[in-house]
């Protein structure tokens, strides 16, 4: 990958994962939402939905935390959730075997995660700010990382956030990371390993 990708890997990642993973009340996510807010932002990003700018600014203006529980947390099942093993395992539970193959991979490379919960490190936010890190800190795992761990999951948990139309925020950075992902993976030529979906 060319040193422009992999800027461009570190950015976008860290930025959306941060989006997905941390509640909008949080500083970490607080100072990304201020970026969203900036007239012309979609000008940055290769942006092949035209409606996410529209989306992200209606979500804007309502209650994003509020949304944010009800896609993330709970207490009601969740339309779209955004752990790896719930999609790639026969159960569809968090804490799966894709987990486990995840965490292999963490250990052998020596990469460690400073998580305040016990957060399984398969949630979709933490895996592309993952990606962020090795673009930055090891870019020669980066291609073999999304290949099996990332986009072989990916884009179905992202279809069906999309499909919750009542969260315009989350609709919106939904398509803007699918795009993106599609971006990273069109430009470093990855080749997408084909995995069984269970949901």
């Amino acid at each position: 990958m060319d040193k422009a990708l992999l800027e461009w890997i570190s950015l976008s990642g860290r930025l959306l994962g941060t989006l997905f993973y941390y509640s909008p009340n949080e500083q970490q996510a607080q100072t990304v939402l201020s970026l969203f807010s900036e007239p012309e932002w979609e000008q940055q990003w290769s942006i092949q939905h035209s409606e996410i700018p529209a989306l992200i600014a209606k979500g804007l203006k309502q209650n994003i935390s509020r949304d944010y529980q009800a896609l993330f947390i709970g207490p009601n099942e969740l339309f779209a959730p955004p752990w790896s093993s719930v999609y790639l395992d026969k159960e569809s539970v968090i804490f799966g075997e894709s987990l486990l193959n995840l965490r292999e991979f963490l250990h052998e490379h020596q990469i460690a995660f400073s998580l305040n919960t016990n957060e399984p490190e398969d949630h979709f936010g933490l895996m592309l700010m993952l990606s962020a890190y090795l673009a930055e800190n090891k870019p020669q795992l980066l291609t073999g990382y999304l290949c099996r761990y990332l986009l072989n999951w990916a884009y179905r948990y992202l279809d069906l956030l999309t499909e919750q139309k009542d969260y315009p925020f989350y609709q919106g950075l939904a398509l803007l990371a699918k795009d993106t992902l599609c971006s990273w993976q069109e430009q470093a030529n990855i080749e997408v390993i084909s995995s069984q979906l269970y949901r």
